[in-house]
């Protein structure tokens, strides 16, 4: 479970924000790496779009997502994230957790969106235990982040601004969420995981919808030690 303090603020909140040691688990400086581009919120100037605004079907298959999926699981970002859910993730829960193994990578870059349908995850194969982290790698604000209603069905929607070194802890399972197309000029870099705790997990036959992984510990998940 959840901490108690923190449970009773994400239910009425919807959302929590932390900050954390950017230089201790530099995440942002793997994928600057990985890509070659310093300014990640510039990263459209450099990999031009090889498609139109983004569909269901695409929106985990552009170039930049080729690229991220292809990063080998030795690669020092895998290291940094691990780590990074060890220790500053884990500690918000009373128990051990699982996390995803393989962080979704997401990019909206300029007139675009990031996830083409609005939606909870429960939708797509998700459990209703999972809590949701958003980490962005670039500044994320108004048009070009998530935006979220704060409690199931209310509508209130309003964007999870964060920068780097900062992110959210949500419930996207049961909140509405999406992406309007993104007019502010720069492309929003960021990963996303689903974490939950271990006596909530159930060994069943849900595939995962974007990439049809089976969402077990061990293939979607991995054990948090």
């Amino acid at each position: 479970m959840l901490n108690k303090e923190i449970y009773e603020e994400l239910i009425t909140q919807g959302r929590k924000s932390y900050c954390y040691n950017l230089e201790k688990y530099d995440l942002v400086s793997e994928i600057r790496e990985l890509f070659n581009c310093y300014d990640l919120s510039r990263i459209h100037e450099i990999y031009r779009s090889d498609f139109d605004v983004l569909t269901f079907e695409t929106d985990q298959a552009t170039v930049f997502h080729k690229i991220f999926y292809s990063m080998s699981r030795d690669a020092n970002f895998y290291m940094h994230y691990k780590n990074f859910v060890k220790d500053n993730i884990s500690p918000l829960f009373s128990e051990k957790i699982i996390y995803q193994r393989i962080p979704t990578f997401r990019t909206q870059v300029p007139n675009n969106l990031s996830v083409a349908a609005w939606h909870r995850d429960s939708d797509y194969s998700h459990s209703k235990e999972e809590w949701n982290i958003f980490l962005p790698l670039t500044e994320a604000y108004d048009t070009n982040t998530i935006w979220s209603e704060t409690v199931r069905d209310k509508g209130d929607f309003s964007p999870l601004a964060a920068s780097p070194g900062q992110y959210y802890l949500w419930q996207g399972s049961d909140l509405f969420h999406g992406n309007k197309i993104n007019e502010t000029g720069k492309s929003r870099v960021s990963i996303d995981f689903r974490v939950m705790p271990i006596s909530h997990y159930k060994d069943n036959n849900r595939i995962s919808t974007s990439n049809k992984t089976k969402m077990i510990i061990g293939d979607y998940f991995d054990i948090c030690e």
